[in-house]
């Protein structure tokens, strides 16, 4: 197959991908990746929408109501009315949830310096701006 940028894309996002699942299976954590990027999301923004959630995290409503409910179940998340409008929750992780999530976060921290350690401070630079172009498009 001849090197586009788009193959070199995917190529390098199962990668990542793979490393990541590697990890997760090592540690034993009791989510999956797609789990884990909704308990980061939620972190970073406490009472977050479902829809603000779903769009940030790039996932189909559905599949998302799917998923928090599941982190429910396993008590990682819980949804309240939310204040701004009575037709929707809002997402909050429980202690269990912020436990797990300040275990995992630093070890994916390591990660991505593993990833990104032979790249210096100027083709990060580079990288990103790439990359945003090419999300722009």
């Amino acid at each position: 197959m001849d090197k586009n940028i788009v193959y070199e894309l995917e190529k390098t996002l199962h990668e990542i991908n793979s490393q990541t699942l590697a990890l997760f299976r090592e540690k034993k954590f009791p989510v999956s990746k797609e789990q884990w990027l909704i308990l980061k999301r939620i972190s970073e923004e406490e009472g977050s929408s479902q829809k603000d959630i779903a769009k940030d995290t790039f996932k189909d409503p559905a599949a998302l109501t799917r998923m928090l409910d599941l982190l429910a179940k396993k008590g990682f998340v819980q949804r309240k009315g939310s204040k701004r409008d009575r037709r929707t929750f809002d997402v909050y992780l429980t202690v269990e949830g912020n436990r797990l999530v300040n275990r995992i976060r630093p070890i994916l921290e390591t990660l991505n310096l593993t990833v990104s350690r032979k790249l210096s401070a100027r083709d990060k630079t580079y990288l990103f701006e790439i990359l945003a172009k090419v999300q722009a498009h």
